[in-house]
């Protein structure tokens, strides 16, 4: 799963998202590409779709079991559309609990790869389906706004993953030592973010490239990687126009050439490793008369773990606990593979339950 963020709008993140998802399916993989600009939807126009007949919103309501029944076809081979709801009141603010739900389903969908194209700013949904993604990509444009806006960005999506991690509220730091929270060391560091820079000479891609990552790895402790560059083309312009990618109206024109490098150095990490995360189980619970989410995740070998978390609606983090594959927790009761988060999930729930787990409710008088 791919998610492609940076903040800031108009920097061109839907545009760099369908036509990495149309390299990546012309390339024969099956790619879903997810409109998760919630409440913001226009990706079908991108692609020249008719408006499909179900979107995001109807997986909420429930009118669609399944993602894969949300998905429509497009003109590119191998390419299916989740489009987003741009038109229901409040689309673009669902609840905690049904953002869990919309990560845990985009895990199942028949797919070789999942794109999500991600709203602007730096809101928790936002963070929060960055957070979740494989490859974290983050798109900006040659000018100091757009390179302020995804520092800010990045800050936020580290800010956020530090609650994760260790379950205490930090998001009010606002003085620059997010390295210093951290240990030195982002949570995010794991994988790189991979940098676009779009609408700029390769020179200018180089230049920001290299002042973002020093401001990220001096302040946030993260790593950031060029992906690519994409020029400043006129075919971008006429491909939008049309509602074609570039990769169908102008196959020719360099910036068509550019998203294709992209997408290819995009793709070779996929296969070398596994996805990351190898099984979610999310349930909600009550626990001293507050309703809670206990989400259990195994992230798989690359990070050797399993991580439960215990969440309030309002996304808040109440308690985090991440066991390698190597504890004597798996070890004594000789877990398979398959039944790591299983054992996880049901160990942490049985502690809430029996008062063993502490959650740091704040109760009114």
């Amino acid at each position: 799963m791919w998610a492609v963020g940076g903040g800031k709008g108009g920097v061109g993140k839907s545009f760099v998202s369908v036509h990495l998802s149309t390299a990546c399916a012309l390339a024969g993989r099956r790619v879903v590409l997810v409109d998760a600009d919630l409440g913001g939807a226009n990706l079908d126009t991108l692609l020249g779709c008719p408006r499909p007949a179900h979107d995001l919103g109807d997986f909420f309501a429930k009118r669609v079991a399944t993602l894969d029944e949300a998905c429509v076809t497009t003109d590119v081979p191998n390419l299916r559309l989740l489009a987003g709801d741009g038109d229901t009141l409040g689309a673009a603010n669902p609840h905690h609990a049904q953002k869990l739900k919309l990560i845990r389903h985009l895990r199942r969908v028949e797919a070789d790869l999942v794109v999500l194209d991600l709203g602007a700013g730096a809101t928790f949904n936002v963070l929060d389906l960055f957070l979740a993604a494989d490859e974290r990509i983050c798109v900006t444009q040659p000018e100091p706004t757009a390179l302020q806006n995804a520092f800010a960005f990045l800050k936020a999506a580290t800010l956020r993953s530090l609650e994760k991690h260790t379950g205490t509220k930090i998001r009010q730091r606002v003085d620059g030592s997010v390295r210093a929270l951290s240990g030195g060391a982002s949570p995010l560091k794991e994988k790189p973010v991979r940098l676009v820079v779009n609408r700029a000479r390769p020179a200018e891609g180089r230049s920001v490239a290299n002042a973002l990552a020093d401001l990220a790895n001096r302040f946030l402790g993260l790593h950031v990687v060029l992906a690519g560059t994409v020029g400043d083309d006129l075919a971008v312009r006429g491909a939008v126009r049309q509602g074609r990618p570039l990769f169908l109206s102008h196959p020719a024109s360099p910036a068509a050439a550019d998203l294709r490098r992209i997408a290819t150095s995009l793709l070779e990490p996929c296969r070398r490793t596994p996805s990351q995360v190898a099984m979610g189980i999310n349930e909600s619970l009550v626990v001293d008369g507050l309703t809670v989410h206990l989400q259990t995740e195994d992230l798989g070998e690359g990070q050797g773990a399993v991580v439960s978390q215990v969440f309030r609606n309002d996304g808040a983090v109440l308690y985090s606990r991440r066991t390698p594959y190597s504890d004597a927790f798996f070890v004594k009761l000789s877990v398979s593979p398959q039944d790591r988060a299983r054992y996880h999930h049901a160990a942490i729930r049985r502690a809430l339950a029996t008062g063993r787990i502490q959650l740091p409710i704040r109760r009114t008088a």
